[in-house]
């Protein structure tokens, strides 16, 4: 075999790692996404474990390839999951922050890091909460409240942000036994 075939026989395999890895995940996240109508109390739970799955293959192939399994269940849990509530929780959120996530902890001002994460994440609340209400036509939480409405909306803005820290920290928590233990114990006889 001559070196340039031996080259794009080794390319070929990476690409075809790369394509079956996110093929994978894409179909584990569906799955996810469409047990969000078989178990619908997990309707924000199971796309944030499709969330987390999506980070294995920006940790095992590239950002850019965990991005474009984000787009593809994205617009694939749109059409064949019956809660579409779920769907966007996937795609305004969930679906993407673990990527983004890596790139912002790099940062070396924490702070700022923190702050790109909470705006990101408030923006997203907004985004979600507009379209559940005023797309999806659900019922607007905040009207529940009656006349304590006005004190209620910082009340859940304060505990959403909380939750919303403790998401991240877990977050980095399961990123580290993935790297640390998961990777080494079960997919070093695969590498």
């Amino acid at each position: 075999m001559k070196k340039t075939e031996i080259t794009e026989n080794i390319n070929s395999k990476k690409v075809s790692y790369k394509v079956s890895l996110g093929g994978i995940v894409a179909a584990l996240c569906l799955v996810m996404m469409f047990l969000t109508a078989v178990f619908p109390p997990l309707n924000m739970t199971l796309p944030l474990f499709a969330g987390m799955l999506i980070s294995v293959v920006a940790i095992e192939v590239s950002t850019s390839w965990a991005l474009v399994t984000y787009i593809v269940v994205s617009i694939l849990s749109f059409f064949i999951t019956p809660d579409k509530e779920a769907a966007i929780f996937f795609a305004a959120l969930f679906g993407y922050y673990p990527v983004l996530k890596a790139a912002v902890d790099k940062m070396k001002t924490k702070i700022i890091a923190w702050l790109i994460k909470l705006i990101v994440f408030d923006a997203a609340m907004v985004l979600i909460y507009y379209i559940t209400v005023y797309v999806l036509g659900t019922i607007d939480i905040f009207e529940e409240f009656g006349f304590l409405k006005e004190f209620m909306i910082p009340v859940l803005f304060i505990a959403i942000n909380l939750i919303f820290v403790l998401y991240d920290y877990c977050l980095s928590v399961i990123k580290e036994t993935y790297i640390k233990w998961f990777r080494p114990t079960f997919l070093r006889k695969f590498k």
